[in-house]
């Protein structure tokens, strides 16, 4: 069985989708699949092949696309006549989408494993995967592991995500070292990011694999994040924490993690504010009970068995 994924991974754009799609790589290998995939953008990936594959010369990908392969897309730039090219070829073609972006060929598969995601699909003919049960988390975040509330926020950890070109992180950092004085900071920075300056409670983290990340998570009394992928892996770990919204394609989902208890913020500012309700042991304790109930990636596998009986008839 062989599998081929189109995505992105550039300064700017992509990481969240690479962050999945080596997920769902994750997923097909571990049932046969031989999977390949080829990424656009200007990042260095060792383990992954750059192709600039949205291009009007479709022979770059028609080598590729031969063979009855499951293929699938995953971009903000892929416009409806190649999606229709590359479904064409394939033996079976998925599509992840995260707002009903365009009108997909009407045989392909749509995947969207945002927290109420169904919403954008009321009208739609394609088969669709919709919904936070859908999220495709990174191996090492799929194992709930239990999370310990403590009394008071003694650790606190920041990670905003992949590209800071406005030095977010060192915003909230100076907010956190003002106003819990104590604590011991952990600031994991991204691929793009400015020099920080730092007291010496905190501690700055680089390149870490994603079981480190994740104690991280697990250790830490409050979590400050990006809106993106880290913010999704920080409430697979039922970790009280504090989203901000770096980008404006961040907004929607944020909202919607919002009812469920999420404290949100949409500039910096609004970080002190958040964090007066967290101080309190019941406030942290309550959110992490109520995250631990939010199904994140429960139907993957059943979703992964619906391909493999489409792959095979």
């Amino acid at each position: 069985m062989q599998a081929v994924i189109f995505t992105e991974a550039g300064s700017g754009f992509g990481l969240g989708h690479l962050s999945r799609c080596s997920g769902l790589k994750d997923y097909l290998e571990n049932i046969g699949f031989i999977v390949n995939i080829y990424y656009r953008g200007d990042y260095v990936l060792p383990n992954y092949t750059h192709l600039e594959w949205i291009d009007d010369d479709y022979s770059k990908i028609d080598e590729i696309l031969s063979g009855n392969k499951l293929v699938i897309v995953d971009s903000y730039y892929a416009d409806s006549k190649l999606c229709h090219y590359i479904s064409s070829k394939a033996k079976v073609c998925v599509f992840f989408d995260d707002f009903n972006r365009i009108q997909y060929p009407k045989d392909s598969i749509i995947l969207n494993g945002a927290l109420y995601a169904s919403r954008f699909y009321n009208d739609i003919k394609n088969e669709v995967f919709a919904g936070i049960e859908y999220y495709i988390l990174r191996k090492e975040f799929r194992r709930q592991e239990q999370k310990i509330i403590n009394k008071d926020i003694g650790r606190i950890l920041i990670a905003l995500g992949g590209n800071d070109y406005t030095n977010n992180t060192q915003a909230v950092l100076e907010i956190m070292e003002k106003e819990c004085p104590y604590a011991m900071i952990d600031v994991v920075l991204g691929k793009i990011y400015k020099p920080i300056s730092y007291n010496f409670n905190t501690s700055i983290h680089r390149n870490l694999s994603s079981r480190v990340l994740k104690n991280m998570m697990l250790d830490c009394d409050l979590a400050i994040s990006g809106g993106g992928v880290t913010m999704v892996e920080i409430q697979s770990t039922c970790t009280p924490s504090i989203a901000i919204q770096i980008a404006p394609n961040q907004a929607y989902q944020l909202r919607v993690w919002q009812k469920e208890g999420l404290r949100i913020a949409t500039n910096i500012y609004q970080i002190r504010s958040l964090l007066k309700t967290l101080r309190k042991f019941k406030n942290r304790k309550k959110l992490s009970s109520h995250l631990a109930k939010i199904e994140i990636g429960t139907k993957v596998e059943e979703f992964i068995n619906i391909l493999v009986s489409r792959y095979n008839d």
